[in-house]
């Protein structure tokens, strides 16, 4: 078996590095085309090339020619550290310490025309470990609130680049191991690179992951619970009802007129009087009670320990609130008001039963008139007495 020299272990390291960076820039290209491209994809992108070009620079340098008059490899890791720096806060969406930590780079980077290269690498090594601290910090911050594990493993390499690069520098002040330093850094860098390609690969994909759920359980329009995010979000409510024998109350609201509406001022005025309703019925509703819309117009509050008198009094409210508030379109002034129906139910509910009460009670409120509420419960039907407004 043909040995293997010192110079064909680097090539293999670049051709590695060069699979891995055409394996993410692929990535990249795939999602750059999506609808809705990831936070941060433009300065990652910029990262990968930046440290390919690197890579291939420090693998030149290993080979039998003549070594660069400048210490190219030392800059480049320089500047792929602040890179990733900026994209990681890109993707944070946090922008503080850029500035001053750009000016570091710039200086260290100067630093390549009046420094010989030991001390070169010092300033190297010092510089990417500030700029991997920095990345590290705004990544666990970003795995922590978007509970991203993705994040967590770049900032995992960022914890590689400070633990690692002290040890090369010892290597290099203390025990006067040039070779021994830079092969310490060398693989620290490499390893710590691998791991934010893949990091950055997984943050992605869960993020798409969880988009796709938000998708399936949120409208897209008002942000509101579809239905099978209602189920979802009330799964326990009705579980502690039925084990403790509490009243669960709906209440289903449906927008008057809304085809008069998209017939006379167009699609997007409706889409506003849309959001305009789900907004006020968020507002209006208590952090246990659950708004979903379900359906065009349509819209179903679950309120979980809530008997059929309380359910009434905040229909009310709602009902006052969204008809003293019409939409302001070009300076005109577009009536909106709703109806609403109210069933209630104790202990064991079935959400599917409970609906369809609430929507009989809405049926009621439509036929006494419209801008009412009506309930529905084992007693007579109740319509109230609200006055009608022009």
């Amino acid at each position: 078996m043909e040995q293997i020299l010192p110079e064909n272990w680097a090539f293999m390291h670049f051709a590695m590095i060069f699979c891995i960076t055409c394996a993410q820039m692929l990535v990249v290209y795939v999602l750059s085309d999506s609808s809705n491209p990831p936070a941060g994809l433009g300065l990652y992108t910029v990262y990968f090339m930046a440290a390919l070009l690197g890579w291939i620079a420090a693998t030149l340098q290993q080979g039998p020619n003549p070594p660069m008059a400048v210490d190219v490899p030392s800059v480049a890791s320089i500047l792929n550290s602040y890179i990733l720096f900026m994209a990681a806060g890109q993707r944070a969406a946090m922008t503080r310490g850029r500035l001053p930590l750009g000016i570091m780079c710039l200086l260290a980077c100067l630093c390549v025309f009046f420094l010989p290269p030991a001390d070169m690498f010092l300033v190297q090594i010092g510089s990417a470990s500030l700029f991997f601290a920095g990345t590290g910090i705004l990544c666990v911050w970003r795995a922590w609130t978007q509970h991203n594990i993705g994040d967590g493993i770049i900032a995992f390499a960022a914890m590689m680049m400070i633990v690692g690069m002290p040890g090369a520098a010892f290597q290099q002040l203390f025990a006067d191991n040039t070779a021994q330093a830079q092969s310490i850094a060398f693989g620290v860098h490499s390893s710590a690179y691998a791991l934010v390609a893949i990091g950055f690969l997984a943050s992605v994909l869960i993020e798409y992951q969880q988009h796709l759920s938000h998708l399936a359980t949120e409208d897209p329009l008002t942000r509101l619970l579809n239905r099978r995010g209602l189920e979802d979000a009330l799964h326990i409510s009705l579980a502690n009802a039925s084990r403790h024998d509490l009243p669960t109350a709906a209440i289903a609201v449906d927008i008057d007129h809304f085809k008069q509406v998209n017939d006379s001022f167009g699609h997007e005025v409706g889409d506003r009087v849309i959001r305009q309703v789900a907004d006020f019925l968020e507002r209006m509703s208590r952090g246990s009670d659950v708004v979903a819309r379900t359906g065009g117009e349509e819209y179903l509050l679950v309120l979980p320990n809530t008997g059929l008198d309380a359910a009434r009094v905040l229909a009310e409210r709602i009902r006052a609130a969204i008809g003293d508030h019409p939409l302001l379109v070009d300076n005109q002034r577009i009536p909106v008001t709703v109806s609403l129906g109210i069933a209630s139910a104790g202990g064991e509910v079935d959400l599917d039963t409970l609906s369809q009460e609430a929507d009989r009670a809405l049926y009621l409120a439509k036929r006494g008139g419209r801008n009412r509420v009506a309930s529905v419960e084992s007693k007579p039907l109740h319509l109230s007495t609200a006055t009608v407004k022009d």
